[in-house]
């Protein structure tokens, strides 16, 4: 589940938005997992997808870069926990967006370990939601 609102962040504390954070929720059907479960994380935005290099996950203020996300073995992300997908880059412009997060997740069952290989299957599961940025 994705939250209602973009999080604008000032990084560098320059007073200028620097990055924008979507809020998202662990509502997966098997819930505890490291975040090595996760083989592929798509997002897009009103119907452009945004670069992974300038996306990063973030859990507990544990900031992950995309490209290292299907590698983390010691970081969980529980049910229910909030987590934020930070993109580097300008406000969006405020607001309603359609927002679109793909998430493949390894069909791997055995929770501790990760499917570094890529030998099982991954299900994909894609979320939506209209997020407002800025005030109205």
């Amino acid at each position: 589940m994705l939250g209602k609102q973009f999080i604008e962040l000032d990084r560098d504390r320059d007073g200028v938005t620097d990055h924008v954070a979507i809020p998202v929720f662990n509502q997966f059907l098997h819930p505890n997992h490291p975040l090595g479960w996760i083989r592929k994380l798509d997002v897009a935005i009103d119907g452009k997808s945004v670069p992974p290099e300038r996306m990063a996950f973030v859990v507990r203020d544990q900031w992950i870069a995309f490209e290292h996300l299907a590698s983390i073995t010691d970081i969980w992300w529980y049910m229910h926990e909030e987590a934020r997908i930070v993109i580097k880059g300008p406000p969006i412009p405020a607001g309603e967006h359609q927002v679109t997060c793909t998430f493949a997740v390894s069909l791997h069952v055995h929770t501790p370990n990760i499917d570094r290989d890529d030998c099982w299957p991954s299900l994909e599961q894609t979320i939506t939601a209209t997020l407002i940025a800025g005030t109205l």
